[in-house]
């Protein structure tokens, strides 16, 4: 038994694939390319695969995590092999065998989005919102909705023309989603209506301010 961690982007229609389906696919994916997975014991077994920070659908990505516990060790066929076999859209661009000392899942801090807008926003704008002394918005937990202040959740905001660049609070203690932040924007940024936007999640980082590859 091999733990490896595997770096995989999202795009196309991918996109579209929610998180349960998506553990599926790579179950089917990984046997059909011939690499055997690890399986729990007990009545109903699954296999021993935990993806690292779910990525909503609709959203693209160049830096999602997933680990996965194998027979056997891999080489670099089998990965050409299992992105054979894997939809458009989906692709595994890094793999590398677990070691002592690896930055865990549960060690996600920070991830980066880019959004596109369909209008240009003003630096101005964004420096004014940052500088607030708080931004309170409604966020929907499963089991409550109440207000709560996201702006220290959030990293860094910056915008280029009609791209905003978000460094957001992620893992385990505390997930920001871009899209809340867009609704502030609406909320407290005079003029400024998201309208049709593209999120792309681009950096995935660990609470040493690195990636998890």
């Amino acid at each position: 038994m091999i733990k490896y961690r595997f770096c995989y982007a999202k795009y196309g229609e991918a996109k579209y694939i929610s998180h349960l389906d998506l553990i599926r696919m790579f179950s089917r994916s990984f046997k059909r390319a011939g690499i055997p997975l690890t399986y729990s014991e007990g009545f109903n077994p699954h296999p021993k695969m935990a993806i690292g920070l779910p990525l909503s659908v609709g959203l693209t990505s160049e830096c999602e995590y997933m680990d996965a516990e194998v027979e056997r060790p891999l080489k670099r066929e089998d990965i050409d092999e299992l992105n054979k076999k894997l939809p458009i859209g989906l692709t595994i661009n890094g793999a590398a065998e677990r070691i002592p000392g690896m930055k865990k899942l549960a060690d996600i801090r920070w991830a980066e989005y880019k959004v596109t807008l369909d209008q240009e926003v003003a630096p101005e704008q964004i420096e004014g919102f940052m500088a607030r002394t708080d931004v309170i918005v409604e966020k929907k937990t499963k089991r409550k909705t109440e207000n709560t202040d996201i702006l220290p959740d959030i990293t860094s905001l910056t915008v280029n023309g009609e791209c905003l660049t978000m460094v957001l609070s992620a893992g385990p203690s505390a997930n920001l989603k871009p899209e809340l932040v867009l609704c502030a924007m609406e909320q407290y940024i005079d003029g400024f209506v998201a309208g049709d936007y593209e999120i792309h999640r681009s950096k995935i980082l660990t609470d040493n301010g690195k990636a998890l590859l």
